[in-house]
């Protein structure tokens, strides 16, 4: 660019809405430039482009730098540099515009060498009817002389509305959680004459969750592919350090049209020999996509040069030769059936006005229909990306989106999920409107979804990527319509943009990794462990998923079932299993507890006789839920609780020791 500010200002292009030229006064620039435009149909109907008066050679690190204001409540703007001709980016962020001078600054590593006038470097403007102010535009070129990651980010995007800890949604997502993500799993202990067993020792461990928590794949990076890498695969089952890992996948690319048919990473062999090796893990799969309907996403034969007829065979035959593959078609949990419909017109086109077709989309129900004649067994879901990563624009396509649905729906297509892609830019949506559009899709269709591409741009602060993985798998696990969230890659080492959310390329876990583990394994993870009370039974609530539930008897004996918690589930163990003595053998405790109806606190006495041994005193609710547990010296003779946080109700007392153990009821009254 001019390396006077007058030369830049005047080679600049402003198109579409008014342009003034003012001073701005106290800034660190002396010109500056109001733009008053009105909402388009897209961002891009009313913009600004300065060019590059330099050459720039491919691989050289780049910055580019505007300083911008507005007075517009909301204003919004695309921020780019992009290839003049192709306009490939290599920049883009959306940013939030506030009402004091701020600078903005996003780097890059050209990816192709530009010559001078070749590269634009501008604003999208047309989101909303809004003024935007903006001065000191630059782009700075350091060739070799620094690297991508030594170059300034700086686009005040650490902010997300939603973010702030007391905002209203956490509340009531939290709420939903505990309501519909969890259910009570009660275990019964019975004796081999089917005498109740109170005093039971119980351990419910969960295994996985319900919930699919998944990431997209690479095929030949695990189970033994061209390109296996020992981390990727260990990741894929183990992330906590305990075990356990993602329960869905979806493979990046494989299952795409060109790359089924041409075998882009892997044989159709291997790709059936991974899926095999996903579901003995434990792990379903997301088929991904049949059907992306424009030519640029098809086989090389398919083209605008085709007949109708012959893509409509075409078509046929790929829904046969993949969804009829051994292995591989009818093992998917779902299918994405076509993909980004709102955006890829040229099938519909293509077909409008022949051979009977009105609009060209009647296309769609037909590939729904066969879809569900070749693979009846898989969730048929619609995936695009205008809703939740474009849903802050007021020119979005969620009408143009929901209109398709429609249409589909009208027609008898077997619709049975929404595919919300999540690909963020550096403004990502707020999370109250995430749940706003959730709402409005259940609301409207009262269909299953799944977040199904999820990822975040490289030019948002780590720790903004951190909060904002976390409010938004937040507010997504408590939405009655959604089944699951997958990534779009899960290492920077595999990733398209080279951001994934969970681990940089030396696998070390970012910020925005540990917040899903801390999460997934953590905060809505199931492991506890107590004793049957007078009734036998043992009370948790769990998160919904695979369990295993081991119970151990006075003798040290076990046994293990493993179990699925869908509902409230009531769980019989009928085992080996005695009733435990009340007496102690030799050691005549004289156990009482005073009082027996308890307003403050209580006592615990026995007669002390063996200064060697220990007892263990646990207070356990009505559910078997142990809320207080003591290891007492026996010769001490007492112990004493309080009862100032407990229910009224009824509780038991169990006192174990090496010669016996003893259950005693009391009463709470408030």
């Amino acid at each position: 660019m001019p390396n006077t500010e007058s030369a830049t200002q005047a080679g600049v292009y402003n198109y579409s809405g008014t342009t003034t030229n003012f001073t701005p006064g106290a800034q660190v620039f002396t010109l500056a430039t109001r733009r008053t435009v009105t909402t388009g149909t897209n961002p891009w109907d009313a913009g600004t482009i300065f060019f590059n008066t330099g050459t720039i050679a491919y691989g050289d690190a780049c910055v580019v730098l505007i300083w911008l204001r507005s007075e517009t409540v909301g204003a919004k703007l695309n921020f780019y540099a992009e290839n003049s001709t192709t306009y490939d980016k290599q920049v883009f962020s959306t940013v939030n515009v506030g009402n004091t001078w701020k600078l903005y600054a996003a780097p890059f590593e050209a990816t192709a060498p530009f010559a001078a006038n070749t590269l634009n470097l501008g604003l999208h403007l047309a989101y909303k009817n809004q003024v935007i102010e903006y001065g000191g535009m630059a782009c700075i070129n350091y060739q070799n002389k620094a690297n991508f990651d030594q170059l300034p980010v700086l686009l005040n995007n650490d902010y997300y509305p939603g973010m702030e800890p007391d905002a209203p949604w956490r509340l009531a997502a939290n709420n939903s959680i505990e309501q519909i993500r969890k259910a009570n799993l009660t275990v019964q202990v019975q004796g081999a004459n089917g005498q109740i067993i109170p005093g039971a020792q119980v351990k419910v461990e969960m295994l996985q969750h319900a919930f699919k928590f998944g990431t997209a794949v690479v095929s030949n990076k695990f189970n033994g592919g061209s390109d296996q890498n020992a981390t990727y695969e260990a990741k894929l089952l183990d992330l906590d350090g305990n075990g356990h890992g993602f329960n869905e996948v979806v493979f990046e690319n494989d299952l795409k049209w060109p790359a089924w048919e041409q075998s882009w990473l892997s044989s159709k062999p291997e790709l059936q020999s991974d899926v095999q090796w996903l579901k003995n893990h434990g792990i379903t799969i997301r088929g991904h996509n049949l059907v992306w309907p424009s030519w640029g996403y098809s086989p090389p034969d398919i083209d605008a040069s085709i007949t109708p007829a012959y893509l409509k065979q075409r078509i046929r035959g790929h829904l046969k030769s993949i969804l009829g593959y051994p292995g591989i078609g009818t093992e998917m949990e779902d299918w994405d059936v076509l993909n980004e419909i709102t955006a890829n017109v040229e099938f519909a086109d293509f077909l409008a006005g022949k051979n009977g077709y009105v609009t060209g989309r009647e296309l769609y129900t037909e590939i729904f229909k066969q879809a569900d004649s070749l693979a009846p067994n898989a969730k048929l879901y619609l995936n695009d990306y205008v809703a939740i990563e474009q849903g802050d624009a007021t020119n979005n396509g969620i009408a143009t989106w929901k209109s398709r649905l429609d249409e589909l729906i009208a027609a008898g297509a077997p619709l049975e999920g929404i595919g919300f892609q999540g690909h963020f830019g550096a403004s990502p949506t707020g999370i109250a409107r995430v749940k706003e559009i959730y709402d409005d899709f259940w609301n409207t269709y009262g269909l299953e979804a799944k977040v199904t591409e999820y990822d975040i741009d490289k030019l948002v602060p780590q720790q903004t990527q951190a909060n904002y993985l976390r409010d938004f798998l937040t507010i997504s696990f408590a939405h009655p319509s959604l089944k699951g969230f997958l990534m779009w890659g899960f290492w920077d080492g595999a990733h398209w943009l080279g951001n994934a959310p969970l681990y940089s390329e030396d696998w070390t876990l970012k910020p925005s990794g540990q917040a899903f583990v801390d999460l997934v394994f953590h905060q809505w993870w199931t492991k506890e462990n107590g004793l049957t009370n007078n009734l036998g039974n043992y009370t948790v609530r769990g998160f919904k998923g695979k369990y295993r539930v081991t119970v151990t008897c006075a003798d040290g004996s076990t046994q293990t079932k493993d179990v699925l918690l869908e509902n409230n589930l009531d769980l019989v163990f009928l085992s080996n299993c005695t009733v435990a003595a009340n007496e102690p053998g030799t050691n005549n405790w004289n156990l009482q507890i005073s009082p027996t109806l308890v307003y403050d606190a209580f006592q615990v006495r026995w007669n002390g006789q063996d200064a060697s041994s220990d007892l263990q005193i646990q207070c356990m609710d009505a559910t078997g839920k142990i809320l207080q547990s003591a290891i007492v010296p026996e010769a001490l003779g007492y112990w004493q609780q309080s009862v100032a946080l407990w229910p009224a109700g009824t509780y038991f007392v169990t006192v174990s020791g090496k010669n016996g153990q003893k259950t005693i009821q009391l009463a709470v009254e408030k």
